[in-house]
């Protein structure tokens, strides 16, 4: 990979977690809860039983309900939601990877570390050298 191209794998023109939409932009009540609820806690394990008591309906129903207005799982939505949330940290803050990891809701490096080439092509360290340079 070429200085160039992994620049703009590493500013976030090239990955797969943009089509996050954001709470205000879904229709669903219980599902903008569900969304609020994730963004609220990325730093902790949330299971799909207490996501639906926030959001006042069953785990299977709030899946479903999920998936029709986000085409993605909440899991997946999460997942994704704690990716983009760990790349801005990485391009604006101080903090180490270890430190933005568990800010994430991440225990295992080789998870958090796995998750984020996933989504961005690129490791946590590999994108904050190329956003700093």
């Amino acid at each position: 990979m070429g200085i160039e191209e992994a620049g703009k794998r590493a500013s976030g023109e090239e990955n797969i977690c943009s089509n996050v939409i954001p709470a205000g932009a879904v229709r669903n009540v219980r599902v903008r809860i569900a969304i609020a609820f994730q963004e609220s806690n990325l730093q902790r394990k949330i299971s799909s039983s207490e996501l639906a008591k926030a959001a006042n309906t069953s785990s299977s129903h709030l899946s479903r309900l999920f998936k029709s207005e986000t085409g993605l799982s909440p899991g997946e939505y999460l997942r994704r939601l704690r990716m983009e949330k760990a790349r801005q940290l990485l391009a604006t803050s101080r903090l180490s990877v270890k430190e933005i990891m568990g800010a994430v809701g991440y225990d295992s490096k080789s998870h958090f570390v796995r998750h984020f080439k996933r989504s961005f092509r690129v490791t946590p360290s590999e994108y904050r050298k190329n956003v700093s340079n």
